[in-house]
């Protein structure tokens, strides 16, 4: 009896700490949180007030998807944790995942302004919209949206360096018209403080846009005849834009044009 003078049985220490009685005999059986007493006639666990401590920091790990299994590495027989490996470890964890949280929430925000800014765009009408001066990374094509589709388009920059840091950078088919010729290239979007080579830098300025459920590339000088004068040299851009109600059979392309 004196063993389990001032411990906290399995029940109790479940009810002050939130960890479910599954759950501390998990955290029992792949080593990371041994009671400290069992009793030999009935095999119930008991707990030491200091143990709190430990199962909010496996509850803090389990919430930051840190394999459990892991944490056993930091268990020194059954009385000894490296403590102060264990908090680097969780810590560690916890940075990644706010990281990543902020990640995703920056995805967000960033497609619900681009949401937003197509809301006053009239569909099959053209209209003109600033736009900021980019740098695009670009590689020759032939293709466009009507047989290729943008999985397959963006698969074409998987292997580039930008890539896992793409986020909502804009991709898709960018036509440099000239006079005498058309350069088709596909196009990724790439941060300002991130130059490559083979990438070049799109103008800011006052576009004209046209947005359809089909491809308009090809026939960008019919679409904007009137628009811009001939024998213009301009640049043409597709991509996909998000509007509030999303077809995802059928996504809305964006073509905008600018004069050289």
């Amino acid at each position: 009896m004196n063993e389990r003078k001032n411990l906290l049985s399995i029940g109790e220490m479940a009810k002050y700490t939130g960890a479910g009685i599954k759950a501390l005999r998990y955290y029992d059986r792949i080593n990371i949180l041994k009671p400290a007493y069992v009793d030999p006639e009935t095999e119930r666990r008991y707990y030491s007030f200091n143990q709190t401590y430990l199962v909010e920091l496996i509850k803090f790990c389990v919430e930051l998807d840190v394999p459990l299994k892991e944490l056993s590495e930091f268990i020194d027989g059954q009385e000894t944790i490296n403590l102060q490996d264990f908090l680097s470890h969780g810590k560690e964890a916890a940075l990644k995942k706010m990281a990543a949280l902020e990640k995703g929430l920056q995805f967000i925000n960033c497609m619900e302004e681009k949401i937003i800014s197509q809301e006053d765009c009239p569909l099959g009408q053209i209209y003109t919209r600033e736009h900021p001066e980019k740098i695009f990374y670009v590689m020759p094509c032939e293709k466009t949206f009507d047989n290729v589709g943008l999985y397959d388009l963006a698969k074409s920059f998987i292997d580039a360096p930008f890539y896992e840091d793409s986020g909502m950078l804009e991709y898709g088919f960018l036509y440099e018209y000239s006079p005498t010729a058309i350069h088709r290239h596909v196009f990724a979007e790439v941060p300002q403080d991130n130059p490559l080579i083979n990438c070049i830098t799109i103008p800011a300025g006052n576009y004209y846009c046209k947005q359809s459920d089909n491809s308009l590339i090809e026939q960008s000088v019919e679409v904007f005849k009137g628009y811009l004068s001939d024998g213009d040299s301009f640049i043409a851009i597709e991509t996909e834009v998000f509007s509030s109600k999303l077809n995802i059979n059928k996504p809305l392309n964006e073509l905008r044009v600018i004069a050289l």
